[in-house]
């Protein structure tokens, strides 16, 4: 990893700028502990130890180096002023390239929700860094009590199976949303397209949409919550940052792209019979 600053979110380049201010020499790996910077990602942790201890044999200053972080900063932060950005998982491009790292961008998204969280995705597992994430979504429920979170996912019916609907759902809800959460903790509200269980259907229907709504930004993607799509696979996304407020006092803004893609969802759920449904409440009127 050639440019591990680069791989660090916002708030992680803010605690290493403090970080820097607060000692003479270079942090080591306790002080990025104590400031939770990269401290779940070791192959990024040992990365950016290397890259400091560079710097330092270089001649670089944590003065230099906090200068540097501010100005990356405000570049990240000009380029969300409106502009829709490209993201990228996979190989990067090299010198020139002008693509964001997805699992950067989409925690960083999760970390400035407020009011309102959506995520959505076909595949959906647990561990490394994606636990890493749904922790974060826990944190920002408890932080912030009036923020409504929903999370969308496929709900499979295997191949060959005759077992009901509800059945099915219940599986789930016992062998995989359940373990997804700290049950000590406030959760999304879980939703799934019924459909994917519906034996009556001619042909099999999967939910595949893969996006993230937080508050006014907008992430539409090809990549699911997994290690694997987040870190490793070859996966292209657009952010399209958040807009101006309106003149008014309004909760959000209206008509932006993030209000258009929470509103599409919000009429699935709640029209009659609704396209999304409750994970965690019994099917009714779903062909078993």
């Amino acid at each position: 990893m050639s440019q591990p600053l680069l791989a660090l979110s916002s708030g992680e380049l803010q605690r290493l700028a403090a970080c820097l201010r607060s000692q003479p020499a270079p942090p080591g790996e306790a002080a990025l502990n104590q400031h939770q910077i990269a401290s779940d990602r070791p192959d990024l942790r040992q990365a950016l130890l290397t890259w400091l201890e560079g710097w330092c044999r270089r001649g670089g200053s944590n003065a230099s180096l906090e200068l540097t972080l501010n100005l990356l900063l405000e570049q990240r932060h000009n380029q969300g002023s409106g502009h829709a950005e490209l993201v990228w998982s996979g190989p990067q491009g090299g010198a020139g390239d002008i693509t964001r790292d997805q699992a950067v961008l989409i925690r960083e998204m999760v970390e400035r929700s407020r009011q309102r969280l959506l995520i959505t995705t076909f595949n959906l597992w647990r561990g490394g860094f994606i636990a890493e994430l749904l922790d974060r979504v826990q944190q920002q429920l408890e932080a912030n009590p009036e923020l409504e979170a929903r999370m969308v996912v496929n709900i499979p019916r295997p191949r060959g199976s005759t077992v009901l609907a509800d059945q099915l759902r219940q599986a789930f809800v016992h062998d995989t949303w359940r373990h997804l959460w700290d049950p000590s903790r406030p959760r999304p509200r879980g939703f799934f397209d019924p459909r994917s269980l519906d034996l009556a259907r001619p042909r099999p229907c999967v939910f595949h949409v893969k996006c993230c709504v937080a508050d006014e930004e907008l992430l539409v993607t090809s990549a699911n919550l997994s290690d694997s799509a987040q870190l490793d696979n070859c996966e292209l996304g657009i952010h399209f940052p958040s807009g101006s407020r309106s003149a008014g006092n309004s909760r959000l803004p209206s008509n932006s792209r993030a209000d258009a893609v929470w509103h599409h969802f919000e009429r699935l759920i709640q029209r009659q019979p609704p396209a999304l449904v409750p994970i965690e409440e019994p099917l009714a009127g779903i062909g078993q």
